[in-house]
């Protein structure tokens, strides 16, 4: 790692962890709007830190990694592959055993009646059997629409870890880069764990399948920015999923969310066998100058 990376690095953790830090004081979980409070220095922090980097520091033109994404196969990959890549997280944890798929919608419905009771879940059971496609498949299409909405949200996290660091790292080549670059991006990410915005019942196994996931997911990511020349491509993938949310809650039947979750480790195992796609793509047709 470069010294030069180091200020930035210091920067977007000390604004995204000081803060939880402060939130974590009042002593309750952070849900609903807490927890959105808590997601802002993630979401926007790497922007913020990347400017004044730039400017105060490396004394740089801000935001040169914010290439404007064309139309290309990598682009359409992220967009269609975020959805690709959170069935095959479902895949994944059916075969071998975390959770048997169910497209019938009811474990929707079993999940909203612990919430809204029994009569809505069975109204939304029979309104989901009446349509002409799974709500799972429905969800998805909606998501490849409203994730493009997201995108640039998700774009200043990806200017910096998927931008300014990957970039910083480069004499470790592209894949050492972006398994480096992506195991930080996993341990930046704790707090979210940590303070239950994710895996509320059990923090600790979640933060470490969290980050665990997060290196061949981060790995992803990188390869779609290097791939198409853009951060772009890697927020609209981001954004996608986070438009299709707990997505394992949509088609999987009970299942620890550690296990089960896109987040988790069904997540990372998907997340690495796209990895071995991605290499093979890649040694298939080079990334051009």
């Amino acid at each position: 790692m470069t010294s030069r990376a180091l200020p930035w690095l210091c920067g977007v953790f000390a604004l995204a962890w000081g803060w939880a830090g402060l939130l974590s004081l009042s002593g309750k979980p952070l849900v609903g709007l807490p927890f959105v409070a808590l997601a802002l220095p993630f979401l926007f922090g790497p922007a913020l830190v990347s400017w004044a980097w730039r400017r105060w520091v490396v004394r740089e033109a801000p935001f040169e990694d914010l290439n404007v994404l064309t139309l290309s196969n990598t682009a359409l990959i992220g967009w269609v592959g975020a959805i690709a890549f959170a069935w095959l997280a479902a895949v994944v944890a059916h075969v071998v055993g975390w959770a048997p798929i169910d497209l019938s919608g009811q474990a929707i419905a079993d999940r909203m009646s612990l919430v809204q009771g029994p009569e809505k879940a069975a109204e939304a059971l029979v309104a989901m059997q009446a349509a002409p496609l799974p709500y799972a498949v429905i969800a998805s299409l909606q998501a490849l629409l409203v994730g493009l909405l997201y995108a640039p949200v998700r774009v200043s996290e990806e200017l910096g870890w998927r931008g300014v660091l990957v970039r910083e790292l480069s004499p470790l080549g592209p894949w050492g880069s972006a398994v480096v670059a992506s195991l930080l991006w996993g341990i930046w990410r704790l707090p979210l764990v940590w303070l239950g915005g994710y895996f509320p019942d059990a923090p600790l196994a979640g933060a470490i399948a969290m980050v665990a996931a997060s290196v061949p997911q981060g790995v992803l990511l990188t390869w779609l920015a290097r791939r198409a020349k853009s951060v772009w491509a890697p927020a609209i993938a981001q954004g996608v999923l986070t438009a299709i949310g707990p997505f394992h809650e949509l088609v999987s039947v009970g299942g620890d969310p550690v296990l089960v979750s896109p987040m988790g480790a069904a997540g990372g195992v998907a997340a690495l066998l796209l990895v071995v796609v991605a290499w093979g793509y890649d040694r298939r047709a080079p990334v051009t100058a």
